[in-house]
C-alpha cells in the first residue's frame, strides 16, 4: 500500500503533464498509454468510470486529484476543462517549487549541524567528564543519516529527483569486508572508515556517470520539445530532421523521469495532432527543467560544506585524543576539576567506527539533499571518508605539538 502511494505521488505531476498536453480525453489518453505497458498500476478506464471512489483508494492524494479531474472531464466531453479542473495540482507544482530550495538548503544546514558541530561539542563534553560518548557519537550520526533520507523524501520532490541506478551497479560494494580485512592485516589505521571509502570509488564513478547521462536527457528532451513547438509546419519532420527520432514510437522511453512524461506528452501529439498543444508542453516542462537545473546548481556547495565539516569534525576527535598525555602529567588537578581520561580512552578505541558512520551519515544527507534520494550516496563517500581519514591522521600528527 505504502508503495503505490509513494510511486502514485512521483507520477501525479508527470500524468497531469501527458494530459494537458494531448489532444485526446485525459480517460482516454490513460487508457492508450496502458496498452503501451505505461501506468498499469492505476485503475483502468472503466473502473474510474464505473466506481471512482473504491478506485482511488491507496493513492496519494495529488494522484486522487489528477485522476478526478480527468473523470469530470471524460463524463463531460468537453476536454477544454481539464486546465481548469487540474488548475489546483499546477499551482501546487509552482508552489512546491518556489519552496522546496529553501527547505532543502535549511533541511541539510540542519543535518550537517547535528552531525558535525553539534555532535562534536556533545561527545567532546562527554568525553572529558564520563563514558559512553562514542556510543553518543554513532547513534546521532545513524539517527542523522536515518532523518535525512526520510526528510529529504518528504521535501525534494519525487517526480524531480533522478531515478535510482540499477541494484547491480552497488556490487562492488561487497569488495567492502575483503578490503578491511586487507587493511586490518596490515594494520592499516581506521580500517573501517578507509575500507568504505576504498570499496565506494568505483559505484561513486558509476553513479556520476549515471547522473551526467540522467542529466542529457532531461536536456535533450527539453531541446526536443522546444524544436517541436517553435516548428513551422509539421514538428514530426523538424524532429526527424534534427535527428532526435526516426519515428513517433522512438519516443516511448521505458525509464522513470520526468523526460518520460515529456516524451509521452509530444509522441500524443504527433500521433493525434493537436499542434497547438506543443506551446503548452514546452511552457510546462521548460518551468519543470529550470527548477531542477537551479536546484542543482544551487546544492552543488553541499558537497565542499560536508568535507569542510568532515575536516572540523575528525579534527576536534583528533585533538581530544592528543588530550591524554595531559592526564599522567597533571591528572590530579584535571580530576579535581571533574575529568577523566576513561571517556578520551573510549573514544580513541572506538573511533574508527565514529569516523565511519559520520562519513555515511554526511554521504547520505548530501545526496538526499542534492539528488533527492539517499541511494546516490556513494558518490559522496569516497571522497567525504578520506577527508575524515586524512584530517584525524593529520591531527594527531600536528596537534601535540600545541601542547610542548
Amino acid at each position: 500500500m505504502f508503495f503505490k502511494w509513494l510511486r502514485s505521488e512521483a507520477d501525479a505531476i508527470p500524468l497531469a503533464l501527458i494530459m494537458l498536453s494531448s489532444p485526446q480525453l485525459p480517460l482516454t489518453t490513460l487508457e492508450e498509454l496502458q496498452k503501451k505497458g505505461f501506468y498499469t498500476y492505476l485503475p483502468n478506464f472503466e473502473t474510474l468510470l464505473r466506481d471512482s471512489d473504491r478506485a482511488l483508494e491507496g493513492y496519494s492524494g495529488r494522484m486522487k486529484r489528477v485522476l478526478e479531474a480527468a473523470i469530470a472531464v471524460q463524463r463531460s466531453g468537453s476536454r477544454e476543462a481539464l486546465e481548469d479542473k487540474l488548475r489546483d495540482v499546477v499551482t501546487e507544482l509552482r508552489t512546491t517549487l518556489e519552496l522546496s530550495d529553501l527547505n532543502i538548503s535549511n533541511l541539510y544546514t540542519l543535518v550537517s549541524t547535528f552531525v558535525s558541530t553539534m555532535s562534536s561539542m556533545i561527545v567532546a563534553t562527554l568525553a572529558l567528564v564520563s563514558s559512553g560518548a562514542s556510543t553518543v557519537a554513532i547513534g546521532m550520526a545513524l539517527v542523522a543519516a536515518l532523518l535525512s533520507a526520510l526528510a529529504g523524501a518528504a521535501i525534494y520532490p519525487l517526480e524531480f529527483s533522478l531515478s535510482t541506478p540499477p541494484w547491480k551497479s552497488y556490487s562492488p560494494l561487497l569488495l567492502f569486508p575483503v578490503v578491511y580485512l586487507a587493511l586490518t592485516y596490515f594494520r592499516v589505521p581506521l580500517p573501517l572508515t578507509l575500507s568504505l571509502s576504498v570499496a565506494s570509488i568505483f559505484p561513486a564513478i558509476v553513479h556520476l556517470y549515471y547522473t551526467k547521462r540522467e542529466i542529457e536527457k532531461i536536456k535533450r528532451t527539453r531541446e526536443m520539445v522546444r524544436v517541436a513547438a517553435r516548428s513551422v509546419g509539421n514538428p514530426y519532420q523538424a524532429l526527424v530532421r534534427q535527428g532526435f527520432i526516426k519515428e513517433p514510437g522512438d519516443l516511448l522511453s521505458r525509464e522513470e523521469s520526468i523526460a518520460t512524461a515529456a516524451r509521452l506528452g509530444l509522441y500524443q501529439i504527433l500521433l493525434h495532432g493537436g499542434y497547438e498543444f506543443l506551446e503548452k508542453l514546452n511552457d510546462y516542462f521548460s518551468n519543470i527543467v529550470d527548477f531542477i537545473f537551479r536546484l542543482r546548481s544551487k546544492t552543488r556547495v553541499f558537497l565542499l560544506y560536508a568535507v569542510l565539516e568532515t575536516v572540523i569534525v575528525s579534527a576536534i576527535y583528533g585533538f581530544l585524543v592528543t588530550m591524554l598525555p595531559l592526564f599522567s602529567e597533571g591528572g590530579e588537578v584535571l580530576r579535581q576539576a571533574g575529568m577523566s581520561a576513561a571517556g578520551i580512552l573510549e573514544l580513541e578505541q572506538n573511533m574508527d567506527f565514529i569516523l565511519a558512520s559520520t562519513a555515511l551519515a554526511l554521504s547520505i544527507a548530501t545526496s538526499s539533499a542534492r539528488e533527492g534520494k539517499p541511494t546516490f550516496f556513494t558518490m559522496y563517500l569516497p571522497l567525504i571518508g578520506f577527508s575524515l581519514f586524512a584530517s584525524y591522521l593529520l591531527t594527531l600528527t600536528l596537534a601535540p605539538g600545541l601542547f610542548r
